[in-house]
């Protein structure tokens, strides 16, 4: 008994753990993984649309956020709003509204199949 309590009075070297920057390192790594997989891409799909609405022109075709296929009619400068037309009817939208330009993908692939022959 009395080498029990010569064991638990003896004191004992302070064992140095990891300094503070490595308790980081997961919390670095994890927001290190958010921006490349996450924040990056969402940068260039947004710079992407933006450089389509842009160069949007007369007589391309558009599709809609509501689904909504149509040509631009008018080009409004200086102002959000486009006119589309839509069979028989014209609309009046935001340049927002647009998500994809349809007549530039048939340019290019035409465009390359020429190339390819």
């Amino acid at each position: 008994m009395l080498y029990a309590w010569i064991l638990f009075a003896q004191e004992k070297a302070p064992v140095e753990g990891p300094g503070p920057l490595f308790s980081l390192m997961p919390i670095i790594l994890i927001v290190v993984v958010f921006y490349f997989l996450i924040f990056l891409p969402s940068r260039k799909e947004k710079q992407q649309r933006q450089s389509m609405i842009v160069a949007l022109k007369k007589n391309d075709k558009v599709i809609t956020s509501g689904g909504i296929i149509g040509v631009v009619v008018n080009l409004k400068d200086g102002s959000e709003e486009i006119t589309i037309r839509s069979e028989d009817a014209k609309l009046l939208i935001l340049r927002s509204s647009i998500t994809r330009i349809l007549t530039e993908p048939e340019k290019e692939s035409s465009t390359q199949i020429k190339a390819a022959t």
